[in-house]
């Protein structure tokens, strides 16, 4: 594909993924105070937020599958759809007051998600493999706006539909789903990795046993888990200290930005200095910001540890998509597939330990456990400095 379409492709995608971020944005602020005035018990006030992490891991293993019949194109209409109607299933959820029904709409969302997931691999298809991290940089900078709209339009929206606390930001989630069919309508889309026959498949053994395969996924996983533990935990804490609910939504915020601010220079510094090295910054970076947690409770420690959580996620993010985007063909589809299960059942065991490690443990219990998966990690930093795809590579050219 030409540079000027690989470009193309990149904003436009980058512009799907702020309509996603920014819906999300509404899912993360709401849904768990919405689950507590709609669910018969407490405890269960956050089960719609685990319920969407948990659909999008199932969802994970059929979007590659869709993408392969269908293409990206459609694949990702279709998750765009589908966030519509999720978001308006809250909307009927609030106006019945219905818990189960709330819930319902947790695997639309979840579905919604685990599509938006592939638009840094379709990116990367884009582009030739030398700029494949700063085609997928770019579309996770989509997010940088969405930190501050996401959060601003929710907040606006809260009480705009008289009598039904919360339906109006749930409308906007569904309207940003419907405005990413915009951009997505103008782009121009490779057709996917193509399907290999089994008999041509590497072994999953094979395939694992190559040290960016690993260490991707290691990358991905563990600093998503990471970011989540620590994420949702955090608005408790701060709650926990006597602050309010709006100094909790601006570490949040904060968090967000770091997220996706640095998605401007990634693609460059991966280019520059190679995708494991940048993967092991994150997560030094993440190393420091569980320090910082352990170190006060004021507002400004939490600040400062959430944003540098958020931008330890996007190294560590960005170096292992790039690794994983960079296997050979044959590998692809299979690895970008168990990427993103392996990766969001990790974040929905991190979600659901969150809350109940801090109500039994406190804040600083969930910084150290936080500080020994980091530490963990560094497993992944021996396989990513080793020889990238040489054993498949030789097989393939066999």
């Amino acid at each position: 594909m030409k540079p000027a379409f690989a470009r193309q492709n990149a904003w436009l995608l980058g512009l799907c993924q702020f309509c996603y971020m920014a819906a999300t944005a509404t899912g993360i602020s709401f849904s768990g105070l919405v689950g507590a005035r709609l669910a018969p018990w407490p405890a269960l006030a956050t089960v719609p937020y685990l319920l969407i992490t948990a659909s999008t891991a199932l969802a994970t293993l059929v979007v590659p599958r869709l993408i392969a019949r269908l293409g990206y194109r459609k694949v990702f209409a279709l998750g765009a759809v589908i966030g519509l109607l999720g978001g308006m299933t809250c909307v009927a959820a609030l106006f019945a007051q219905s818990f189960a029904l709330f819930c319902l709409a947790a695997p639309l969302q979840g579905f919604y998600q685990a599509t938006s997931l592939y638009y840094r691999y379709a990116a990367a298809e884009s582009a030739p493999d030398a700029h494949k991290g700063s085609a997928m940089a770019w579309v996770l900078s989509g997010g940088i706006l969405a930190a501050f709209a996401g959060p601003l339009l929710g907040g606006y929206a809260v009480d705009r539909i008289p009598g039904v606390l919360y339906a109006g930001s749930f409308i906007g989630m569904a309207l940003m789903a419907l405005l990413a069919l915009l951009p997505l309508a103008l782009t121009r889309l490779p057709a996917p990795p193509p399907v290999v026959a089994a008999a041509e498949r590497p072994r999953w053994r094979d395939v694992l046993a190559a040290p960016p395969a690993m260490g991707g996924i290691l990358a991905c996983a563990g600093g998503y888990a990471l970011m989540m533990f620590m994420m949702v935990a955090s608005p408790l804490a701060i709650a926990g200290c006597g602050f309010t609910p709006v100094h909790a939504a601006s570490v949040i915020q904060w968090h967000m930005l770091g997220m996706f601010a640095p998605s401007l220079i990634t693609g460059r510094l991966i280019a520059r200095f190679g995708a494991p090295r940048i993967a092991v910054a994150g997560g030094l970076l993440n190393l420091v910001a569980c320090v910082m947690a352990l170190a006060g409770l004021t507002l400004n420690h939490f600040h400062l540890s959430l944003l540098l959580v958020g931008l330890g996620w996007n190294l560590m993010y960005m170096g292992g998509s790039t690794l994983i985007a960079q296997s050979p063909p044959a590998a692809r589809a299979r690895l970008q597939s168990a990427n993103e299960l392996f990766t969001f059942c990790l974040v929905a065991l991190a979600a659901g330990l969150a809350g109940w490690v801090y109500q039994a443990l406190g804040w600083y219990a969930v910084a150290r456990i936080a500080l020994g998966l980091t530490l963990g990690l560094g497993v992944a930093a021996l396989w990513l400095t080793r020889r990238p795809w040489a054993g498949i590579a030789r097989r393939e050219a066999a």
